[in-house]
């Protein structure tokens, strides 16, 4: 079973290698393909990041669009994550 799971999820990763034409995609096509494990994390933490604090799930939400409006900015994914964590923390403790 677990070496079905492994061929399951490396055959993904190294098809890719062995098709030729990916290089050709339009240029849409592979910026969509370099944003689409992000955007599978985003629907993955989106609902927990509203659910998480229970009767102050507005914090979840400002920490939301904080980070949102820091990667908006052109900042880096770390810089983001830590705005969005101080700010759900400052409002929190508030």
């Amino acid at each position: 079973m677990i070496l079905l799971c492994a061929v399951a999820t490396m055959t993904p990763r190294i098809l890719p290698l062995f098709i030729h034409g990916l290089d050709r995609l339009p240029r849409y096509l592979r910026k969509c393909m370099l944003l689409l494990p992000i955007a599978a994390l985003g629907a993955l933490l989106f609902p927990a990041a509203l659910t998480d604090f229970g009767s102050q799930w507005y914090a979840g939400f400002i920490g939301i669009v904080a980070a949102f409006a820091v990667s908006y900015l052109g900042r880096s994914m770390i810089v983001s994550i830590a705005v969005a964590l101080v700010a759900t923390t400052l409002i929190l403790l508030i």
